[in-house]
């Protein structure tokens, strides 16, 4: 009677084990699913048509080949110029192009500073301006992009609960200034509020964070970077936490910046300090995708 007891006990246990497992692994996959939705959406990464930097003064745009800021064929030949001074800009198009912003077209209007992101919207094209550094883009997306048909997977390794790390945070007494190369050789200043602590394998490893809201934005590169993964890294979120308090990083969360779906994106590089000299295997894959 006592032996079919711990018999039954050991089958409820292994049950429940079971049922937690499959619990997470369909949390990742929903995950997985929202993370390809979120790319392929009218506003996502694979939408991106250009990137073009402007320049103090006027400068007109459209696809004509003499234009400065020269969109797509599928745009007008000329729809307006962009105007850059004193850390403005303005766009200007005559009313008959069409240009709207929110359904109301525009035909001169202060496109940076604003209180919110001003896109403009023409046919299958919209644009708005980005700042990186002291530099304003155009930043350009096609509604009507091959990539959002092309792209109906990305690649990942096998969902392993393992590659959930406990780490410790541990918060600078005043943000540092943390200087980042990203994808247009620039170097960006950030701040970073802390660095986390974590094991791995039996030896202690830092990682230096940065802040978004309630979480900690992270970047790394590992062993399989430009093998396996993408070459330029990848990034991961994980809650923030009080000093000295715990938080997970969930490797298999990890997903390849904006710059491997696309050759208009500006991502930021991982610094050195987070570069491991161990392979993480979870997580997304490099989707090969430019190529």
């Amino acid at each position: 009677m006592k032996r079919l007891l711990i018999y039954s006990i050991l089958i409820i246990a292994f049950a429940n084990c079971q049922r937690t497992n499959n619990a997470y692994k369909l949390s990742i996959e929903e995950w997985q699913q929202e993370r390809l939705n979120n790319l392929v959406r009218e506003d996502g990464w694979a939408t991106l048509a250009g990137l073009f930097p402007l320049k103090d003064g006027e400068q007109y745009f459209g696809s004509s080949q003499s234009l400065t800021v020269r969109f797509p064929a599928f745009a007008p030949d000329t729809i307006g110029s962009f105007h850059v001074s004193n850390d403005s800009v303005w766009m200007t198009a005559p009313a008959e192009k069409g240009v709207m912003i929110n359904g109301v077209t525009v035909t001169k209007i202060l496109l940076v500073p604003a209180s919110d992101l001003q896109v403009c919207t023409l046919g299958r094209s919209q644009w708005f301006v980005i700042q990186r550094g002291s530099r304003f883009l155009i930043r350009l997306r096609d509604t009507q992009h091959p990539a959002r048909t092309a792209l109906t997977h990305i690649p990942y390794y096998p969902i392993d609960e393992n590659w959930k790390l406990t780490a410790t945070f541990h918060p600078y007494e005043t943000p540092k200034s943390l200087a980042l190369p990203n994808a247009l050789d620039m170097i960006i200043n950030n701040e970073s509020p802390g660095y986390l602590k974590f094991s791995y394998h039996g030896e202690e490893f830092q990682m230096l964070t940065l802040e978004e809201g309630d979480e900690l934005f992270l970047l790394f590169y590992d062993q399989t970077s430009g093998v396996e993964t993408y070459g330029g890294g990848r990034y991961l979120y994980a809650d923030k936490p009080v000093a000295g308090e715990t938080t997970v990083l969930d490797f298999n969360k990890a997903y390849s910046p904006p710059c491997a779906f696309t050759e208009f994106a500006t991502c930021l590089l991982p610094p050195q300090e987070n570069r491991y000299p161990f392979a993480i295997t979870a997580g997304e894959k490099d989707p090969h995708f430019l190529h």
